[in-house]
């Protein structure tokens, strides 16, 4: 009889450890083989503990040394693809279109986070969404959303401005951008100092403007990238039909449609 209540207190507190670690683990959401070795306190210990705690669908690798706990209920990851993003390294945030996306003002949900750090990594993909690396801009504005380190709209706005590829990446900052709140125009002509790009200070202006009655800005703003902005005449999307020269910003670009 001893040793079967030996055996019962054995069970109950194997069970109770698996819930300590699991406990752990969702408060960190995502974590490496290092955070396990702290909880757990031997190195020894760890390689069976997350290969028995994989086994059994409590947690899932990510990528090299990340993990992810799983909700036991949905079989899903327990973080948004957001919050992964910016936990896969200490300096990682989420820019460009997955940032309107993770602020909630992009018209859908692409299978691709863009992830910017200074760590280089070869794009990856996980739970049916490619983790891309952009390279991170200096002194960038960002917050949290939603557990979620992101850029702010202002900074998102500009970074998406200056990095678009073809026609469909402007439509889509355009969309995205139609959809936001007020933007602070402060904030905008500082993220536009940080990059001293000429060129931005034209594309922000002539874009901006064409959405004067989706983003209300005061005239101040214009008025300072006019100032910025670069002598020579650009073609905003290259090879593209039916762009128009603008003047005043000395840019040959589309023409939106403003409500």
């Amino acid at each position: 009889m001893p040793e079967v209540t030996g055996m019962k207190c054995d069970s109950k507190q194997k069970r109770l450890s698996i819930v300590k670690y699991y406990d752990k683990m969702r408060e960190l959401g995502c974590f490496t083989l290092q955070d396990v070795t702290d909880m757990v306190g031997e190195r020894s210990a760890v390689a069976n503990l997350v290969n028995d705690y994989q086994r059994k669908g409590y947690i899932d690798r990510i990528h090299r040394n990340l993990y992810t706990v799983m909700d036991m209920d949905t079989e899903q990851p327990a973080l948004t693809r957001y919050q992964i993003g910016s936990r896969l390294f200490p300096d990682a945030y989420i820019a460009l279109s997955s940032a309107f996306e993770a602020w909630g003002y992009a018209p859908g949900v692409r299978n691709e986070v863009f992830v910017a750090t200074e760590t280089r990594f070869t794009d990856f993909r996980y739970n049916g969404v490619f983790y891309r690396r952009v390279h991170p801009k200096a002194g960038a504005e960002r917050q949290w959303v939603a557990g979620s380190l992101v850029t702010s709209l202002e900074q998102t706005v500009v970074d998406s401005l200056h990095s678009f590829e073809g026609e469909t990446g402007l439509d889509r900052a355009v969309e995205c951008i139609m959809r936001l709140p007020r933007l602070d125009a402060d904030k905008l002509l500082e993220c536009l100092e940080r990059y001293g790009n000429g060129y931005l200070y034209q594309k922000c202006g002539y874009v901006l403007e064409q959405l004067q009655s989706y983003v209300k800005l005061p005239e101040m703003f214009y008025r300072e990238c006019r100032e910025h902005c670069a002598s020579t005449v650009r073609y905003m999307v290259k090879g593209a039909e039916g762009l128009v020269y603008h003047k005043g910003w000395g840019v040959y670009g589309p023409c939106f449609k403003s409500g």
